[in-house]
């Protein structure tokens, strides 16, 4: 795939910073992943979660309901389930894999920080603020506890029958007999010991949070190892390879015996950023554009594509200085964010408002991505923010290669009395201007999509003139098949999760999606991630056999671009008289000529014009941009 005017400005490498965590609790799994609380005290992307990720750092799992403030621990059950211990939430609920809550205590539980299900079925809770232990069965029984602590974290059941707690306020660790005696304890130079877990060979690992440390020691309270000088530990796991997982400030980390790091979450592996200036052969423009992508990606082990479109005027190279080209690169994917044509880094002659130029420049970017050796081209996606779903809809409908497997679209307006600034929108255009809005509705590109959509929408759209999420139900209409009551021929629909709604249906506004609740609105990033990864790897098959009726790139050949004089057009034969025109950009004419019949070419002198961007069409043959420079 050859692309013209492609310029490799830098190559580096930088450490990602993937979904930014505050961990308090986790666990490595059977399966080799790390299952991670946490605990939502992360500044800007704040919020509660438990996280799953693998060996590479890649998010498998979340749990990101609302219902889960300050989340402490979470532990994957033999069920599947996750047990999650929610501090500022005072109870303990059960989550099944899919999201749904399937058990729940918060009878008299006071900033709950460790819940462990025991063999027998019943729920071993550490109630911090009750200065208790408790274990209680399935309908809430309490049938054991231990009371003589003050500020306990992780009550664990051992083997033995006994019950491993940390007594922080009171910096001791207590292990205790079912009838509540003391039958060992570790209190020397302790300063809050948060984490105990009893070794296989019978020593104790401990976290001594305040003293920045991690020790491990003999039954006689000898020290035979010990990891010092880590940033306000919290837990620590002894794993079976002889390593220790430890929560390290705003990182979990692996560390070997001789505390070498193996293993870190986030930052997992490093990140490749390419930075490139790509022409845009309709206005003329450079683009910039940059492409961020694992390290380890590469032609014997290629990673999914996404190209990120930015919302309304915006501009990509706004997200160099966030931490969200990194997320989704450390997360498996060969990320590309770039600048329309005027925009941001990218040359001169803006379009801001997602008309063909803007398409075409974003086919010129995607196929440039859809192109590097290290990117599977059956896996390439796009994920437009706002307005730029005009943009993201209109190229995927225009152009059939490369083919585009998903669109994950975040709050993107339908049509244009929702983005006309007469209406309340922003767009300064009138809306009967035919010429400029024909370019630039997303409802309207969005049947000729064929690609499977997901659209992300919160119960209040982030912009709230648009009453009852009404783009949303007009968006997802249209791209739903027709064997499913839409207007459209995507492969695969759906609004949000699969537990709030099922996949291909159509709505109306009596009776809607269900939406994100906006408490959780600052989960956006995690649901995307795991949007993505869903439908990067979904095996997707046509509803319905349906002729994708595609807008034509139009047949009308114009040249040179951009063009400084007489513009000479190419056309397919006309059996009568044509009508030539050119538009500005606001859709006013400006010149207007007949094309005779029998004609198959045409000359047109733009000299006078003011230099801009103007549309040049022929009825019959089509409408190009053209970019008029002096």
């Amino acid at each position: 795939m050859s692309l013209s005017a492609l310029v490799l400005v830098a190559g580096c490498l930088s450490l990602a910073f993937a979904v930014p965590i505050t961990p308090l609790g986790f666990e490595r799994l059977p399966n080799g992943n790390t299952l991670i609380a946490d605990c939502g005290a992360g500044g800007l992307h704040a919020a509660a979660r438990a996280l799953e990720v693998d060996s590479l750092g890649r998010l498998i799992w979340s749990y990101v309901g609302a219902d889960v403030p300050f989340l402490h621990t979470a532990r994957r059950l033999g069920n599947g389930n996750t047990l999650l211990a929610t501090s500022d939430g005072h109870k303990v609920i059960e989550v099944s894999t899919a999201g749904a809550t399937v058990w729940t205590d918060s009878s008299d539980l006071s900033y709950p920080n460790e819940a462990y299900r025991l063999d027998n079925g019943n729920t071993l809770i550490t109630d911090r603020y009750n200065n208790q232990v408790v274990e209680v069965t399935p309908d809430l029984t309490v049938v054991w506890s231990y009371t003589n602590l003050l500020g306990p974290h992780n009550g664990n059941r051992l083997t033995n029958g006994n019950t491993l707690i940390c007594d922080s306020d009171n910096d001791r660790v207590l292990e205790v007999d079912p009838e509540g005696s003391i039958v060992w304890q570790y209190a020397a130079n302790l300063d809050w010991p948060r984490c105990a877990q009893r070794l296989a060979n019978g020593n104790t690992l401990i976290t001594d949070s305040y003293h920045n440390r991690v020790i491990e020691v003999t039954s006689s309270g000898t020290i035979v190892w010990s990891a010092t000088n880590l940033p306000t530990p919290f837990a620590a796991q002894r794993l079976d390879n002889g390593n220790t997982l430890v929560s390290a400030g705003t990182q979990v980390v692996e560390l070997s015996p001789s505390h070498s790091v193996v293993w870190r979450y986030p930052n997992t592996v490093p990140v490749v950023v390419e930075t490139l200036m790509v022409l845009n052969p309709t206005s003329g423009c450079s683009l910039y554009a940059e492409i961020h992508r694992p390290a380890y990606a590469g032609s014997d082990n290629r990673v999914p594509g996404v190209i990120l479109v930015p919302g309304g005027t915006g501009y990509g190279s706004s997200y160099d200085t966030t931490s969200l080209p990194d997320d989704l690169a450390s997360d498996g994917f060969a990320f590309m964010h770039f600048d329309p044509s005027g925009r941001g880094k990218s040359t001169s002659y803006p379009e801001n408002y997602d008309g063909y130029i803007n398409q075409d420049g974003m086919h010129v970017c995607l196929s440039l991505l859809a192109s590097k050796d290290y990117v599977d081209m059956s896996r390439l996606g796009i994920y437009s923010r706002g307005y730029g779903i005009t943009m993201a809809s209109g190229m995927i409908a225009r152009y059939k290669d490369p083919q585009v497997k998903f669109l994950l679209d975040f709050e993107g307006p339908a049509n244009r009395s929702q983005t006309c600034m007469d209406s309340g929108g922003f767009v300064p255009i009138p809306a009967d201007s035919e010429a400029f809005w024909e370019q630039r509705e997303a409802a309207r590109f969005m049947k000729q999509v064929s690609c499977a959509y997901l659209r992300m929408q919160t119960a209040v759209d982030h912009d709230t003139t648009i009453k009852n999420n009404i783009d949303c139900i007009e968006l997802i209409d249209s791209a739903t098949a027709k064997a499913h009551g839409g207007g459209g021929i995507s492969v695969w629909t759906r609004v949000n999760d699969a537990t709030m709604n099922p996949a291909n249906r159509a709505f109306t506004t009596s009776s809607p999606p269900a939406w994100i609740p906006e408490a959780q609105e600052p989960q956006d990033e995690v649901r995307a991630l795991l949007y993505m990864h869903e439908l990067a790897e979904k095996d997707l098959s046509a509803p319905v056999a349906e002729t994708r009726a595609v807008v034509p790139v139009a047949s009308l050949r114009a040249y040179p671009r951009p063009c400084r004089g007489v513009l000479e057009l190419g056309l397919p034969l006309g059996t009568s008289a044509r009508e030539l025109r050119v538009h500005d950009v606001c859709g006013r004419l400006v010149r207007q000529t007949v094309v005779p019949a029998g004609r198959s070419s045409a000359s047109l002198d733009l000299r006078g014009l003011p230099p801009a961007v103007y549309y040049v069409s022929v009825n019959g043959a089509g409408t190009v941009p053209v970019a008029v420079v002096r």
